[in-house]
C-alpha cells in the first residue's frame, strides 16, 4: 500500500510539474552524472513513466555549483558517494514547450548504490553493463553512456 501511494503522489506531482510548465515555460539549467564503477554504468529508477531508467541527476540549486549539484543527486538518488572525473558536454533537451539545459558530468563511484528507501521520486539503483542495460532505459540516458564507452567528451547537442 506504501508503495501505491508513493508512486501515485509521485505521478500526480510529475503532471502537475508539467501543466506549471506549460503554463509559465520555464528554462532550467541541470546537472546529470554518468557514474562508473569498472565496466559498468549507474542507472537509477523512477516511480514512473514509459522510460523510469534514467542517469542520475537534477535542479542545481541556487549558489551551487554545477559540480556539487552533480555530486549532490548521485548522493541522493543512489546513495553512491562519487569523484567528478570530467565535463561530459552540455545538452539541450526540448520538449512539449519545454526548453532545458543540461549538464553533464562523468565521475567515478566510491562506494555500492544504497538507494533512497521510501523515497517519492527513486525506487532503485544500481550498476549496469552497456551491453545488458535494463528495459525501459531514457534514449538520452542511454547515448550518454554510449558516448561516454566510446570516451567522448565535450559535446553540446539535443539531449
Amino acid at each position: 500500500m506504501r508503495e501505491w501511494l508513493l508512486s501515485t503522489t509521485y505521478q500526480f506531482l510529475i503532471n502537475l510539474r508539467f501543466v506549471a510548465w506549460r503554463v509559465l515555460r520555464p528554462r532550467a539549467i541541470g546537472v546529470r552524472v554518468i557514474v562508473q564503477q569498472g565496466d559498468s554504468f549507474l542507472l537509477v529508477r523512477h516511480r514512473g513513466g514509459a522510460t523510469p531508467w534514467g542517469l542520475p541527476g537534477g535542479a542545481i540549486d541556487r549558489g551551487e555549483t554545477p559540480a556539487d549539484a552533480a555530486r549532490r543527486e548521485a548522493l541522493e538518488e543512489s546513495g553512491c558517494p562519487v569523484t567528478i572525473t570530467a565535463l561530459h558536454g552540455v545538452f539541450h533537451y526540448l520538449t512539449d514547450g519545454l526548453s532545458d539545459y543540461i549538464i553533464v558530468f562523468t565521475a567515478a563511484a566510491e562506494g555500492p548504490p544504497v538507494p533512497p528507501a521510501g523515497d517519492l521520486e527513486i525506487c532503485d539503483a544500481r550498476f549496469f553493463h552497456p551491453d545488458q542495460l535494463p528495459a525501459g532505459v531514457e534514449a538520452g540516458s542511454a547515448r550518454r553512456i554510449a558516448e561516454a564507452r566510446r570516451g567522448e567528451r565535450g559535446i553540446f547537442a539535443s539531449w
